[in-house]
């Protein structure tokens, strides 16, 4: 092929041709909206906007309670944590479970790891949560900020977190 046939056959019938650097930047953006895009279901590890020396922390999605007046409900274990409580000496590797508006949870989420069977009992937790919420108490029981934000709630030790953590605490 003769290199004017080459270069006709890069270029669009409209005479333009796109950069490849932005071919490229699109079909990144693509994969990632891709990621993001993925439904929500229990058993769904993934790595989140963690806090400074929390790199290797990831949530499992435990169960979803959907259709609540909060919209739908999620209920995570998150692991690998340096949670040191404030004023008491308790120092955590893992919180569960946490429950948090959809809103919250996808405003922290980054990628997608692995699924595997969720082996946390929940249950009591999420009974506890159903009752407040038939009491009109769920926004009182639910985290509306990202996960980081509620994770420095409850190292804090502030009131509003301690409604919020069923957590069983594992060190």
């Amino acid at each position: 092929m003769s290199a004017a046939n080459l270069a006709a056959a890069n270029v669009p019938s409209s005479g333009w041709r796109l950069p490849c650097g932005f071919t490229f930047v699109v079909l990144a953006l693509s994969l990632c909206a891709c990621q993001q895009s993925r439904e929500l279901a229990p058993g769904q590890i993934w790595g989140y906007d963690t806090r400074t020396g929390e790199g290797a922390s990831t949530i499992q999605i435990l169960h979803i309670e959907r259709g609540t007046p909060l919209g739908d409900v999620y209920f995570v274990s998150v692991r690998a944590l340096d949670v040191k409580r404030v004023g008491r000496k308790i120092r955590t590797t893992e919180v569960w479970p946490l429950a948090f508006t959809h809103e919250a949870l996808a405003r922290s989420l980054r990628s997608y790891q692995w699924s595997e069977k969720v082996n946390r009992p929940y249950l009591k937790q999420l009974d506890l949560w159903l009752r407040a919420a038939r009491d009109g108490q769920a926004a009182e029981r639910t985290f509306t900020v990202p996960l980081k934000d509620a994770l420095n709630q409850i190292e804090s030790d502030r009131p509003e977190a301690e409604k919020r953590r069923f957590a069983e605490v594992l060190a």
